[in-house]
């Protein structure tokens, strides 16, 4: 999904949770910030893979993948960065909304990928992607 797809969706959620749950603006920003800046792990993979700072070539770079490319681990999107922030909610309540953001993103991700006929795309487990042979992998 684009980024000015995310942006949108994520203010639009935002806005809404906030005159649902009257929540403060803290807790809303940081559900419209985790919305959007879960993404920066796109550039990360780009920076490591390509060796290149240019942010405007790693999103050419990004879009121009073909539809059923071998599978990315994003390390933001796997479920083991997402339990980390669950857990650390215990010890700050701001992960809460953080995480609220990361899944509502997650979601859409995963809708699209479903909708775009590519679910195998992306790698949502860190360990396998970790132990698996880098041959299957981007």
């Amino acid at each position: 999904m684009l980024p000015k797809t995310h942006i949108v969706l994520g203010l639009v959620f935002s806005i809404l949770i906030y005159f649902i749950f009257h929540l403060n603006l803290l807790q809303v920003s940081l559900i419209f910030l985790a919305s959007i800046f879960i993404d920066v792990d796109h550039y990360l993979f780009y920076l490591f893979r390509k060796k290149d700072m240019n942010l405007k070539k790693a999103y050419f770079w990004h879009k121009g993948m073909p539809k059923n490319h071998k599978p990315i681990a994003h390390i933001l999107h796997t479920i083991e960065f997402l339990t980390l922030v669950m857990l650390s909610a215990y010890f700050w309540q701001g992960f809460l909304f953080i995480l609220i953001g990361l899944l509502f993103h997650s979601i859409f991700d995963i809708l699209e990928l479903m909708y775009d006929e590519r679910p195998g795309t992306r790698e949502f487990f860190l360990i396998r992607y970790l132990i698996t042979d880098k041959d299957k992998y981007f």
